[in-house]
């Protein structure tokens, strides 16, 4: 982007902003139906590598987890991103997320590593319980195994960290390929950004999960219109909260990358 991105971010962080929920989910539909048909046949295919991937003994679950998955989903942001700006996507801009792969990686790699030790607390706890014990006696089919061990209430408090951080990091793949951040800058600005409104963010996000479920409920082929829909509106909000489009779109790196 033009400008230093990580002064405007921090920018953004001090003076706060309004998030215009409702608008957000009325803007992802818009953005959708600007190219339904690249985008339902780009879920397919999304779904069909991830899933071919996925299969594959060992490497497979790690190549999606941490390079597949980050790249392919970014594609539908970067489409939105074009098709906000008026501009018309082809259908391989889709996959230019690849070309952000490294930083893509690294970001998804330190973001698990995070999440999971913030919950090692709770799995400290539920061994403390001897539900571990328990399980295990229950798999080896053993005659006694005793009453279910009770968790204490307090325990899932501790699952709190992990939460908050789920729905803090969400926006770190965006700052990435749209504000060319490093994958740590990119975390702890999506961090900032999203603590400020937090709670509205993480209803915000839920309302987009339903609809991407419900599409899969529904009917199942829903899914590829519902998940697409459910990309364009985390965009929107996205491009709104940091005046991604606000800035001349002239000699930035994403105007680089999706052109031919």
């Amino acid at each position: 982007m033009n400008g230093d991105p990580k002064a405007r971010i921090e920018a953004i962080i001090q003076e706060g902003y309004d998030f215009k929920f409702g608008e957000y989910i009325s803007r992802g539909f818009d953005l959708l139906q600007k190219n339904l048909g690249g985008f339902i046949l780009y879920t397919l295919v999304y779904l069909a590598i991830v899933m071919v991937v996925q299969f594959i003994p060992f490497i497979g679950p790690v190549a999606v987890q941490f390079f597949i998955s980050p790249a392919l989903t970014v594609g539908f942001f970067l489409v939105a991103h074009k098709l906000d700006r008026g501009e018309t996507a082809e259908f391989g801009d889709f996959f230019r997320g690849f070309d952000y792969i490294g930083q893509l990686a690294l970001t998804s790699l330190v973001m698990t590593v995070i999440i999971i030790a913030s919950i090692i607390p709770f799995f400290l706890a539920v061994a403390g319980s001897g539900l571990f014990e328990w399980y295990m006696d229950a798999m080896q089919m053993k005659t006694e195994i005793g009453d279910l061990p009770q968790m204490p209430g307090w325990a899932f408090l501790l699952l709190l960290p992990a939460i908050y951080l789920g729905i803090a990091y969400y926006w770190a793949y965006m700052f990435v390929v749209f504000h060319n951040l490093t994958f740590w800058e990119a975390l702890e600005s999506s961090r900032k950004l999203i603590t400020k409104h937090w709670f509205i963010i993480f209803a915000f996000l839920l309302v987009t999960g339903l609809i991407m479920l419900a599409g899969a409920i529904l009917l199942c082929i829903g899914i590829l219109a519902s998940l697409p829909a459910g990309m364009c509106m985390i965009y929107a909000a996205f491009a709104d909260v940091t005046r991604l489009n606000a800035e001349p779109s002239s000699g930035d790196d994403i105007e680089r990358h999706l052109v031919d």
